[in-house]
């Protein structure tokens, strides 16, 4: 699987270049808390969304991959030439798109080459785009530093890469079928279902929050939102032993303290005023970070087969998109209700803790569902 491994490292490359900073160069660039939760929103819940509608087309894996981060790397070329107004936010959306098109051709060619050990070759491949991430946001973290305006420059770069890496993509060494049979999703499945969706809801009313805090109460730089992914990676790769492993035991389990320990972001900015406790806090990224990437997936590959595995991906894609968006927006609107009547520092702490305290009670939820695999307690 050369050429698998190569595309992971370009095309993770190429997307963190820019990626990571895209709600702080917002947040910096002026715009409001409505227009951060559709930022927040667009970045973690279209590319969601539009894989469901991707169940719809019979198209195999690798044509998915190719139009997908194509038209992305496109899209950040142009991107690099507007302002950052209505226009940059339009044509943003699009972009969100092209990565939910390649993400759904991805993840069905990693149910094909994981089905005998899901946990471990998830978060082998986890590595591979983690080790293109780091390099990327170091880069741009170090030489963007304090002049933002910079980032212009690294949207130019991404997209002439991610051009590059959709060429790469055609040299994959395998591909799927498209197989379709009238199969209703399974109780247990929708019990699932709906877990994520509820906590996904309350995991993203802290997102557009968090750049706001960023910009005006902890003063960031993009050097300092650099490092802090930088860190989420390099955790990432030290925790994707355990989490596979888990993963593969006691699934329950880390689904639960994959979510639990999301509590703990939103409090660190609330209670601190240091960037250095943020720094501390975020070292547990890694493991939560890795379960978002390796465990969640695993359960639906594991609860699915070659005739639903392409309807319970968008299933799931859709779930986890609307709730983003759901909880994003509410986050944005609810910010800015709570700032008519209290100082911005105040409203932001105020949010945050209220964020941190509903992930904590959805948490649990997740000891509850059930898996076809015995094994998983």
């Amino acid at each position: 699987m050369k050429y698998l491994k190569i595309f992971a490292i370009l095309s993770n490359l190429a997307n963190n270049l820019v990626n990571p900073f895209i709600s702080f160069v917002s947040a910096y660039f002026g715009m409001s808390s409505e227009e951060l939760a559709l930022i927040t929103s667009a970045t973690n819940a279209v590319p969601n969304i539009s894989q469901y509608f991707l169940n719809f087309i019979k198209s195999k894996a690798k044509l998915l991959i190719f139009i997908g981060t194509l038209v992305n790397g496109l899209l950040w070329v142009i991107s690099s030439f507007i302002p950052f107004n209505l226009t940059f936010l339009i044509v943003y959306f699009i972009i969100t798109i092209s990565i939910g098109i390649a993400n759904f051709g991805w993840n069905l060619i990693m149910d094909k080459i994981s089905k005998n050990s899901r946990g471990s070759t998830l978060s082998l491949y986890l590595v591979y785009g983690t080790t293109g991430a780091l390099a990327a946001t170091l880069i741009t973290g170090l030489i963007t530093g304090s002049n933002t305006e910079l980032i212009r420059e690294f949207f130019l770069i991404s997209g002439l890469m991610l051009v590059g890496s959709a060429y790469l993509s055609r040299k994959i060494e395998t591909d799927t079928t498209f197989e379709e049979r009238g199969v209703k999703s399974t109780s247990l499945l929708k019990r699932f279902l709906a877990t994520v969706f509820l906590f996904n809801l309350v995991l993203s009313l802290a997102w557009p929050i968090f750049p706001l805090a960023q910009v005006y109460k902890f003063h960031m730089n993009d050097e300092n939102i650099a490092i802090l992914s930088v860190e989420t990676g390099v955790t990432t790769i030290l925790f994707q032993r355990i989490v596979a492993k888990l993963t593969d035991t006691k699934r329950r389990l880390t689904l639960f303290l994959g979510s639990a320990l999301f509590t703990i972001y939103p409090l660190s900015y609330a209670l601190s005023n240091s960037i250095y406790i943020i720094y501390v806090t975020n070292l547990a990224s890694g493991f939560t970070n890795a379960v978002g990437s390796v465990t969640y997936i695993a359960y639906i590959f594991d609860n699915s087969d070659d005739f639903t595995i392409r309807k319970n991906l968008a299933v799931y894609n859709l779930t986890v998109g609307c709730g983003v968006m759901t909880g994003s927006i509410l986050g944005g609107v609810a910010y800015s209700y709570v700032s008519q009547f209290y100082n911005p520092m105040y409203s932001i702490d105020l949010m945050l803790i209220i964020s941190s305290i509903l992930r904590f009670s959805v948490s649990p939820l997740f000891l509850t569902i059930k898996d076809t695999r015995s094994k998983l307690k």
